[in-house]
This record gives C-alpha cells, structure tokens and sequence, in this order.
C-alpha cells in the first residue's frame, strides 16, 4: 500500500507542477508585453475589482467542493446537488454584481469600470459550471487532465490577450485574459472529464455538507476579504497608479509562490485523507511535503530578492522600478505563505474547519492593527505589514498543528533549516560578488549561475532528504529511458 500511495504521490506532485509551471511560463511570458506594453493605470484599474471575483468565486463553491473532497465514498446525487447549488449561484451573483457595478466605479471614481465589470464578471458564470468537474478530477488525483486543460485554456486566453495589447486596447487585454481562461477551462473541462450532472437533486445534501462547508466558507471568506483588502485601500486611498505598481510587485511574487503552493494543494487533501486514520503516517507526510516545499521556496524567493531590480528592469523596463521594493518585501511573505498554505491544507483534510475559522478571526485581527499602523506609511508599508502578519498566521498554524496533527515550531524547524541556511548563506555571498556588476543581464545571469549550480551541488553532498528524493527520481527515470533505448 505504502508503494502504491508513494508512487501515486509522485506521480500526482510531477503532473501538477508541470501544470503550475506550464501556467506560469505563460503568465511571465504574457505579462512581459504587457507590462512592456500597458500602463500602472491599467493595472490599477483591473486590480480593483480582485476583490469582488475572489468573494464571488467562495460563495458560486459555498464549502460544498471541500465537503465533497473530504469524503471516501460518494454518490452521484451529491455531486448533482452541489452542481446545480454552484451554477445557480454563479447566475445570481453576476446579476448582483451587474447592477452594482455603477456603484463600483463611483466607489473608485472610475467611470469606465462600469463596462469593464459588467464584462469581467461573466468569468463567474463560466467558473460555476467547472467547479464540480475539477473536484472530480481532483479525486480521482487525475492531475494530467487538470494540467492539460488549465495549460490550454491559458495559453489560448492569452494569445487573443496579447493581440488586444498590442493593438492598443489597454485594460481590456486583461479583461480578455481572465474573461477567456474562464470560457475556455469550462469548454476543456466539460470536453475532458467523464462526469455528466443527472436530474437527481437532493436538498438534504446541503444541510448534511453545510456544517463543514459552512466553515469552510467563513474561513475563505475572511482570507479572501484580507488578501485583496489592500487592493481595496491602495485604490481608493492613494491613487490607481500606486495600486499598479503593487499589483504588478504582488503579480510577479505570486508567480513562485502560487507555483509551489498550488503543485501541492492540488493532491494534499486526497492524499492525507486517505491516511487520516493512522496518525504516525500521516505525521510522516506531512513532514517529507514540508522539506520538499522548502527545498524549492527558500532559493527562489532569496534568489529573486537578490536578482529583484535586475529582474524589472530586463523583463518589464525602468517604468516599474516603483514595484522593486514591494517586490523584495512580499517575497518573504511569499515563503511563509507557502509553508502555510501546506499546513492548513493538513488541518483541512482533518476536518477541522471549525478551528481554521476561529483561526482566521484571531489572525485577520493581527492584519487590522498592521495596517492600521502601516498605512500611513504608504505601499511599502502597507507591503512589511502584510509580510509580518503572514509571519504571525504561520506560527498560529504551528499550534494548532501542533495541537491536531503533532506537528510543532521544532519540528518545521528540523525540517527546513538546512535549505533555508543554504539559500540564505548563498545569496549573501553572491549579493557581495556581484555587487560591482553594473549591467543587468551579467548581473542576473552570474547570480542566478552562482547561487543555482552551489545550492544544487551543496544538496546533493550533503544528501539532503527532500533533494535526494528528488535526484533518485530523476535517476530512475533516465534509467528507464535507456532501457527503452
């Protein structure tokens, strides 16, 4: 059994990075030309209306996807039930929205996000009819078909997003991206997978489910609120340029941190809910995906510290140096997040929601009063502010993961300290050798060289475990290869 969930592990983890990477390939390559292309204005505009899709989306899945994930047996009359509740709520709150949408652009002071809005939240409706399939396939760990279909429905989402940027259409090639991603994911999700909705419909389903899903929610709903809430503030209290120039800073720190986050959430809840019952075991995962996590997250986020002006100014020009320091900051924000993200996916898959919600009351407080000191300290401190609260959500993770799963401070400490002091440790020294280097592209290619090759050769002497996993694989598959050669 061990062999058979290890291998269904790697296989599940390697498909849905190559789905993470595939998606994020684009994104850089996409935003390259448009940040070369579009203004901080443009983005602003956009990046008010985060909020209202990110809340829309929790209520359009209410929990019931989580409730539906967390089972080992279920019936297709459950699967119709929250099919239909989702897609019936994706049509209500576009009408919502839709009407609301004058008051959106007076709240801003943005005539034209009336227009845009009105278009944008469209993206809800196609979302609504996908929600089900991707939880089946998600069951099912068919992360092959996840990968293929997100990949896809991007790169296509993206072509058209690129032609209307070029031929001067500003924010609407964002618009456009989001709008046909949406479009296109639900023509390739319902083309892929194997799941039809029935007439059957149960509303005793919904009462059953809501006691979880009802926490579930609560808990997304308070994340959501403060992760775009300065989306909110920056908007309307400084200017939408400065909300340009965060939204592009978050964008690009979003990109490895949502890479090797969402690699991991797609499997972790059916694969732990599969050893929920043997403590011990489960502990054992848990500890192997931290180290595997920190094995990435830790030289990606000090290496684009380091490389973080080089970076802007190659890919995207002089005009988003303003970014740079917002940029450096929500990297480290980005390595909690990670960390994070992994253990409250852990305490999920316990059925513990309502602890995570009464969690995310203690922990969004936090937020309040570090905004509430850092706001007027403008983007960059509205940015150290938000860095620091996610320091203090992941040690309030570690108690309760320590109170449920066993898993403490020390135990996160034991498992991630040696990448974390390799990064470190080779990123300081690179900062100081190539310090002197005045042109970028030498600057970039020699740190990325330096702490890259170092960081690789550092873990395979010292035969770190997540590494040597990691180089065990890849032996075997060239083994393989040559067999079939």
């Amino acid at each position: 059994m061990e062999k058979t969930l290890k291998e269904k592990t790697t296989s599940a983890l390697i498909w849905s990075f190559i789905d993470k990477f595939g998606q994020q390939i684009i994104y850089i390559v996409t935003g390259i030309v448009l940040g070369r292309t579009l203004s901080p204005d443009d983005y602003g505009l956009i990046g008010t209306l985060s909020l209202f899709i990110a809340l829309s989306s929790i209520f359009i899945n209410s929990g019931y996807g989580h409730a539906l994930m967390n089972r080992m047996e279920f019936s297709q009359t459950e699967y119709n039930t929250v099919f239909y509740y989702n897609a019936a709520s994706g049509f209500v709150l576009y009408a919502i929205l839709f009407f609301c949408a004058p008051l959106i652009s007076l709240f801003f002071k943005q005539p034209s996000l009336t227009l845009i809005s009105r278009v944008l939240f469209l993206c809800l409706i196609f979302n609504s009819f996908v929600s089900i399939q991707n939880v089946y396939l998600t069951k099912k760990m068919n992360v092959k078909v996840l990968s293929r279909v997100n990949i896809l429905a991007l790169l296509i989402a993206s072509i058209f997003s690129l032609i209307a940027a070029l031929k001067g259409m500003g924010p609407w090639a964002l618009v456009i991206q989001t709008l046909l991603n949406s479009f296109f994911g639900m023509i390739l999700y319902w083309y892929y997978s194997e799941w039809r909705p029935t007439r059957s419909f149960d509303r005793s389903v919904l009462k059953r489910f809501f006691p979880f899903s009802s926490m579930v929610l609560l808990t997304s709903f308070i994340t959501t609120v403060f992760n775009n809430i300065y989306s909110m503030l920056i908007g309307r209290i400084y200017s939408i340029t400065q909300l340009g120039f965060y939204t592009q800073a978050s964008k690009y720190q979003d990109i490895p941190t949502g890479l090797v986050s969402n690699t991991f959430r797609t499997i972790l809840v059916p694969l732990l809910s599969d050893v929920n019952d043997d403590a011990e075991r489960f502990k054992r995962i848990l500890s192997k995906l931290i180290k595997t996590i920190s094995l990435v997250i830790f030289p990606i986020m000090f290496g684009l510290i380091l490389v973080a002006k080089q970076f802007f100014v190659i890919l995207i020009t002089e005009k988003w140096l303003a970014s740079v320091p917002i940029f450096q900051i929500l990297c480290f924000s980005g390595i909690f997040v990670s960390i994070n993200t992994i253990l409250q996916e852990s305490i999920l898959a316990k059925g513990r929601s309502k602890e995570l919600l009464i969690l995310e009351f203690v922990k969004k407080s936090v937020l309040v009063l570090l905004i509430l000191i850092t706001i007027q300290y403008g983007t960059i401190g509205l940015a150290l502010g938000w860095s620091v609260s996610s320091l203090i959500t992941l040690l309030i993770s570690l108690w309760l993961s320590k109170k449920i799963i066993g898993y403490s401070v020390v135990d996160l400490i034991k498992d991630s300290y040696p990448y974390f002091l390799l990064s470190l440790g080779l990123c300081a020294v690179a900062y100081f050798i190539c310090k002197p280097i005045v042109n970028d592209y030498l600057f970039l290619g020699i740190a990325i060289f330096f702490v890259g090759s170092l960081y690789i050769l550092s873990c395979k002497i010292l035969k770190l475990e997540a590494s040597n996993d990691l180089f065990l694989w890849i032996e075997g598959k060239i083994k393989k290869l040559q067999k079939k050669n």
